[in-house]
């Protein structure tokens, strides 16, 4: 092998390496799925059975309302800066949706103890607002996006679940077979 094979190899190497690592840090997990570590004292000795058994079966609900609801996120960050630049939030967001992010940001900043939960304001926008913000912008989606009633009835319904859920409720099976349905909805109508 020549000394330039050897660097390119070794080049290349550390690129790939850079990019697994960039990856890493936007949350993208390359190096393994056996990173996540339960909260190692909370155990299920420690609860009721019932009470264990909900948590296991809304833990899976979870996960899909947290995974459609950022991935809501990502496509309006993804169209409105393709479509109003980088600065497309100070423009195109309506101003009560902007004034709540700002109080919610300046109410996290006073625990400075505690984490932030983002570095952009999308981040502090709530579920419902994701649909508002489309509905303001409805130019920029309504190539992609139906219609505006069509995109509310699921947001609303989204919303409705993961409300219960956050708080701690059980929703029955119809409710997570309608959320399932959604989720599937949105995804192949947003990609």
């Amino acid at each position: 092998m020549s000394e330039r094979t050897i660097k390119e190899f070794v080049f290349n190497a550390l690129l790939a390496q850079d990019s697994f690592n960039t990856l890493e840090n936007e949350g993208i997990s390359v190096s393994s799925s056996g990173d996540f570590v339960p909260i190692s004292r909370v155990v299920e000795r420690d609860f009721s059975p019932r009470v264990w058994n909900d948590a296991t079966k809304m833990s899976s609900v979870y996960t899909a309302l947290y995974c459609i609801e950022n991935t809501i996120r990502n496509f309006i960050v993804e169209r409105m800066s393709e479509r109003h630049g980088i600065d497309w939030w100070e423009h195109t967001v309506p101003k009560k949706i902007k004034d709540a992010v700002v109080d919610l940001k300046k109410k996290e900043e006073k625990n400075k103890y505690h984490s932030n939960r983002t570095g952009n304001e999308i981040g502090y926008t709530m579920l419902g607002n994701l649909g508002q913000i489309i509905i303001a912008n409805w130019n920029d989606f309504s190539d992609i996006v139906p219609n505006q009633a069509w995109l509310m009835s699921r947001m609303d319904d989204l919303e409705m679940s993961r409300n219960i859920i956050m708080h701690t409720g059980i929703l029955p099976a119809d409710e997570i077979d309608r959320i399932e349905s959604i989720v599937r909805d949105l995804l192949r109508q947003i990609g």
